[in-house]
């Protein structure tokens, strides 16, 4: 089984007031170091499962180039630039399939502004899609009654969503709701995601 991964870090962060959120220190690291440690722990969790590491750059992609040439090598990431990415999540999804190996079998998206979520939290997720019923194509964390990440979904929607004419991922979802599992977990983990400065502060108060 090989798994592509898709880290999602293109937006503008106007919300945060324009500053690029997988930057942000929490306990002396930045959002994104924390979780690239993260998806290194669940590397050596899974073996040589985790076949790629994508993540999408976008508008603050200089800053953030910057900032990964601080963290030890075998950290880093393979960077691609959207070129739009006021297009929307869509837009940098699709970005970063193409970068992806050929030959993966499935594909989890991360949002880089999950500040909670760890590499047990991520394992539990591939664990159950490994285990999702027969027909079922896409997965997404499901707690009380909110979507979250990371969405997994296999090989057939990935060559989908790089086609021609290609749909969204939520398009393709409402276009096949059969194929697609809600997956109920009481984690929040999952949601609970940083889109204001409140947001954030609420979350340093919450450590200390």
């Amino acid at each position: 089984m090989k798994v592509g991964c898709i880290l999602l870090a293109a937006g503008a962060g106007r919300r945060m007031g324009g500053v690029a959120k997988c930057l942000l220190q929490l306990d002396g690291s930045s959002l994104l170091e924390r979780l690239l440690r993260q998806l290194w722990q669940l590397r050596c969790l899974r073996g040589t499962e985790l076949h790629n590491l994508v993540l999408v750059l976008g508008q603050h992609a200089q800053e953030i180039h910057a900032h990964l040439t601080q963290l030890p090598q075998e950290m880093v990431p393979l960077c691609v630039i959207n070129t739009q990415p006021d297009d929307g999540i869509a837009s940098s999804l699709r970005t970063g399939l193409k970068a992806l190996a050929s030959d993966v079998d499935q594909v989890v998206v991360v949002l880089v502004d999950l500040p909670l979520l760890d590499a047990m939290d991520i394992n539990a997720a591939m664990e159950a899609f490994g285990a999702r019923a027969p027909g079922i194509r896409v997965q997404i964390p499901w707690v009380h009654g909110e979507p979250g990440h990371p969405v997994i979904f296999d090989a057939h929607v990935l060559a989908e969503l790089l086609s021609p004419i290609p749909p969204s991922l939520p398009q393709w979802r409402a276009a096949h709701p059969q194929a697609v599992c809600f997956w109920e977990v009481n984690n929040p983990h999952y949601t609970h995601d940083l889109d204001t400065t409140d947001d954030f502060n609420a979350l340093v108060l919450g450590k200390h």
